[in-house]
C-alpha cells in the first residue's frame, strides 16, 4: 500500500464512526507494524530498549534490546494479565517450542503493571524471554489490542504474518507451512 492511499485511510479514521474506527484499526495495525518494524524514526523492532519481565536478577531492572533475535525467526507473542485465551496460547507456544526449535518465541507484556505480568509469566512456568512492550511498539500496535496476538518476523526482520486471538497448534502450524517456514517437525 503506498503512502497515499494509507494517508487517505488514516483520514477516514480521524471522521468515522467509532464501529468504523475499529474496523480501520483492524486494517491499519498491520500496515502499521509493517512501516515500524521496517524503520520507524529510522529503528527497527530490534532496536527497541524494552525492560526484561524474567531477567535472572529480578531486584535490577534489566533493559535490553532484542538485537540478539536479528536473523532468526520471530515470534512476537502479546499477552496481558487475567487473560485466559492468553493462557490457552502459552500451551500452544510451548508445543510449537518443542516442534519447532529454530523459531524464536518472545512474550511482550502489554495493559499490566511489571508485577501483574511477572506473576502471569511465573503462573504459565513461562520459559520464553519475557518483556514489557514500550510506548513505540504499543502505539504501533493500538493501545487496545486484543490479545494474544501473535506476530511473525522472517530472518531479515520483515513482518510476514499478525494473528489476533487465540491460534490452534494446527492453525499455526498451516500459517508458518503456508510461508514456507519449514522448520517444525509433526505438530498435529
Amino acid at each position: 500500500m503506498d503512502h497515499y492511499v494509507a494517508v487517505q485511510l488514516m483520514l477516514a479514521y480521524a471522521m468515522s464512526s467509532s464501529l468504523l474506527k475499529a474496523l480501520l484499526l483492524f486494517c491499519l495495525s498491520p500496515l502499521a507494524l509493517v512501516s515500524y518494524t521496517q524503520a520507524a524514526n529510522g529503528e527497527s523492532i530490534y532496536q527497541q530498549t524494552l525492560l526484561r519481565l524474567n531477567a535472572d536478577n529480578h531486584s535490577a531492572s534489566t533493559v535490553q534490546t532484542l538485537t540478539n533475535y536479528k536473523d532468526k525467526l520471530l515470534l512476537t507473542v502479546f499477552f496481558m494479565p487475567n487473560c485466559r485465551w492468553c493462557q490457552r496460547q502459552h500451551k500452544v507456544l510451548k508445543k510449537i517450542q518443542h516442534n519447532c526449535p529454530k523459531i524464536q518465541t518472545i512474550m511482550l507484556g502489554v495493559q499490566g503493571s511489571k508485577q501483574k505480568l511477572r506473576h502471569e509469566l511465573k503462573r504459565e512456568k513461562n520459559t520464553f524471554p519475557a518483556y514489557l512492550a514500550n510506548n513505540n511498539i504499543i502505539q504501533a500496535i493500538g493501545a487496545q489490542s486484543p490479545v494474544p496476538m501473535m506476530l511473525f518476523f522472517n530472518r531479515q526482520g520483515s513482518l510476514v504474518f499478525k494473528t489476533v486471538g487465540y491460534t490452534s497448534a494446527e492453525k499455526l502450524t498451516l500459517l508458518l507451512a503456508q510461508h514456507n517456514v519449514k522448520t517444525c517437525s509433526d505438530i498435529s
